[in-house]
């Protein structure tokens, strides 16, 4: 087994150009994981034609281990998880084209939830836990009728930390009925969409983090001279780390040896935004993987600041209405 930068050989690392490589975990036959953290090399990886989402059971002992957590345990009533279908997927495709102009409409939207939002934010409302507000406000953005409680909360911190969590805590929540529960719960509030659970589970519970320091940064009079900006940037939480495979060899510039369909590739989605300060860095924005909501949430967490300094938002060039679907009124957002 070998552990290091970009697998050259006999452990040795070459790099005349001063590029950090990415950590290269071999060994073969059983795995081949590479590590990437860094922005532009996950960019050039994830942009590639022969990596994708898709992971197939039969590559490795690893993949199939994966495979049965994320694509077994998480899906919903045989529905993967929008995060865990492939680039080739015409109705992947599709759906997050439509979804990127839906979410464009409603950038601000929906009210009430926003100002539930600014209001914990600010100190003016306390709220026993500020995730079932984000789980709501998440929800509307699909669903105008949409009921986050409590209860729908917690079932989608449930598979917000599947991914992460011990085998012990994933064998309990199994054999109790814990996950079905949760699963079924989030199903039923999201009418079986796919997109809907993936934003009221594991988008919102990264929201609800994020909002969470920006009523700590509220009190901190270092953080109050921040522009808007500076301030989203700053207590925005990216997700920790995504997956990708390979359907084919695959080389780039910073990896000694191609990567084929026995490499899993780990993008430190985190760790690359907190480097960089680069909200596409944290919504993989302009890829064929984009998040649709990344320019919807930022707006939210910046209006929520603008609430909490008692500052009321800058009017931009133009006035911004957004129809909310069977809301049957308009929303203003600036």
């Amino acid at each position: 087994m070998s552990i290091h930068a970009a697998t050259m050989p006999h452990g040795t690392v070459a790099n005349t150009n001063n590029e950090k490589r990415p950590l290269r975990l071999r060994l073969l036959p059983l795995l081949d994981v590479v590590v990437v953290s860094d922005p532009k090399q996950i960019e050039e990886l994830n942009q590639h034609r022969g990596v994708t989402r898709k992971i197939d059971p039969t590559s490795g002992l690893l993949h199939r281990i994966v495979a049965n957590r994320l694509l077994g345990d998480l899906s919903f009533h045989g529905k993967l998880l929008p995060v865990f279908l492939p680039r080739d997927d015409a109705e992947r495709a599709r759906r997050q084209k439509h979804l990127d102009n839906q979410l464009e409409d409603l950038r601000g939207a929906p009210g009430p939830e926003s100002a539930e939002i600014a209001e914990y934010v600010s100190g003016a409302k306390d709220a026993l836990e500020i995730g079932v507000q984000v789980q709501q406000w998440c929800g509307r953005l699909f669903l105008a009728h949409y009921r986050a409680t409590r209860e729908s909360y917690e079932a989608g911190k449930v598979i917000a930390g599947w991914a992460s969590a011990p085998p012990w805590r994933t064998i309990f929540d199994k054999l109790s009925g814990k996950l079905e529960r949760a699963k079924d719960l989030l199903s039923e509030a999201a009418e079986g969409d796919p997109h809907v659970i993936h934003a009221t589970a594991i988008g919102m519970e990264n929201i609800a983090k994020s909002v969470r320091k920006l009523r700590r940064a509220a009190y901190d009079p270092e953080k109050q001279r921040l522009s808007p900006d500076d301030i989203v940037r700053e207590c925005l939480v990216a997700p920790p780390a995504v997956l990708r495979t390979c359907n084919e060899e695959v080389r780039v510039s910073f990896l000694k040896e191609p990567l084929d369909q026995k490499s899993l590739i780990v993008f430190l989605v985190g760790k690359a935004y907190a480097s960089s300060g680069d909200l596409d860095v944290a919504f993989l924005g302009d890829q064929w993987s984009a998040c649709p909501a990344r320019r919807v949430v930022p707006e939210m967490l910046r209006a929520a600041w603008h609430a909490a300094n008692h500052d009321e938002p800058k009017k931009k060039d133009e006035n911004v209405f957004a129809k909310i679907n069977g809301w049957g009124r308009l929303l203003r957002i600036s």
